[in-house]
């Protein structure tokens, strides 16, 4: 098959890109007014094309992310894969894949992708091109109770957005140590809330619900509802108290529906399920993925690179056996040292997510050039940060 792939032209792709996308995922339309609105800011798609016709695409969309404290990235976010039914299982999606990989060097630090179901076709697509697992949220789901949640109250979201700049506050004070989402704001959640993946594509409604002591906000829930569930889409509570979390959760049992949420280990939502009696799921029932690649590892390195005294004068440099890329590149470096891994463990390095020193122990990560001190200063420079998903950030 002669395929040509390219990066999307809004000039001549749009209304093709779109029909093709809502002809492959008919449960998630998105009209022409909502696609001008979709695509209007920091969009991009690789595209394939046989016969000059657009046979495939997948949108990206650009985010800051924060992958630590004091460490964010430029991510661009796959929304979806589109292949024209008759063309698929041909090497378009890889095709497309590997044509992002290219337009996109200089514009951003690393591909991320949401995915579910491990042991898919899906998975394995994003697997094989070279997209790695960060993060693991797995899939809790809470039965509906009369119990009743005092001190919480439901609010109409003219009201909650009212006060946005205090959710905003809420929010960052519950999730001060955590990485793994979009950069906030305080116009952030409306906005998202506000955007045809939610409102148009995904159809879903929105209610929200406050939790107060002493007649002060403490906390907030935004649930979601679609297809006779709820899903918290998201919980922030002041000091990531995990009672003052049970409450909102208690109150969206309240509603009469099963109630799905996403945790990560660690997190305010896993103290608050483990105090209702829950265990958390394996991950075969229902788990989400965060899967990244690292575009251009200088830029991540850069990003992401906690300023360690005693390396400051050190050129350090990543190696696997795909690539290789400096990740601290001091001016008039008196020596270099390199870290040896496997592209998985390079992309769990860059965001965070890896004990360096307990890497090296496991030999999951090799050094070369090392002297005394540096492997705990490296451990330092790259410290593990925990990471929380949240569904609304979804696009």
């Amino acid at each position: 098959m002669d395929a040509e792939f390219r990066e999307y032209r809004p000039g001549t792709d749009a209304e093709a890109v779109r029909e093709l996308l809502n002809g492959v995922f008919a449960s998630a339309q998105v009209s022409p007014e909502g696609w001008a609105r979709w695509t209007a800011a920091d969009f991009t798609a690789p595209v394939a094309l046989v016969g000059g016709k657009p046979v495939g695409a997948i949108p990206l969309f650009r985010r800051r992310y924060r992958v630590a404290p004091g460490a964010e990235v430029v991510a661009w976010v796959e929304n979806r894969v589109g292949v024209a039914e008759p063309l698929r299982d041909q090497g378009l999606g890889s095709g497309m894949q590997a044509c992002a990989k290219r337009f996109l060097q200089g514009r951003g630090d690393i591909l991320l992708v949401y995915r579910g179901a491990e042991r898919s076709k899906g998975y394995r697509f994003y697997e094989k091109n070279g997209l790695c697992d960060v993060s693991y949220p797995v899939a809790v789901t809470l039965e509906p109770s009369g119990d009743g949640a005092p001190g919480t109250r439901w609010l109409g979201e003219e009201e909650f957005f009212a006060q946005a700049p205090l959710w905003h506050e809420v929010f960052t004070a519950c999730y001060v140590r955590f990485g793994g989402y979009p950069v906030r704001d305080p116009d952030y959640l409306g906005a998202i809330i506000g955007s045809v993946t939610w409102r148009e594509a995904m159809r879903q409604e929105f209610s929200y619900c406050v939790a107060e002591e002493d007649g002060r906000p403490v906390g907030y829930l935004v649930l979601g509802f679609r297809k006779g569930a709820f899903q918290v889409m998201e919980l922030a509570v002041l000091g990531g108290e995990a009672e003052r979390a049970v409450r909102l959760l208690r109150a969206a049992r309240g509603r009469g529906a099963p109630v799905r949420c996403y945790v990560t280990h660690g997190s305010p939502l896993a103290a608050a399920v483990r105090r209702l009696g829950l265990r958390l799921p394996p991950r075969e029932q229902g788990a989400m993925m965060l899967m990244v690649h690292v575009l251009d590892i200088a830029s991540t390195g850069k990003r992401v690179w906690r300023d360690v005294p005693s390396l400051r004068d050190v050129a350090v440099r990543v190696w696997t056996p795909e690539r290789e890329g400096v990740i601290h590149a001091p001016a008039a470096p008196e020596r270099s040292l390199t870290l040896e891994m496997k592209e998985p463990t390079l992309a769990r390095v860059l965001m965070r997510r890896l004990d360096v020193a307990r890497a090296v122990a496991e030999e999951q990560i090799t050094l070369c050039g090392d002297e005394p001190g540096d492997l705990e200063a490296l451990a330092d420079a790259l410290a593990p940060c925990p990471w929380v998903y949240h569904p609304i950030d979804y696009l």
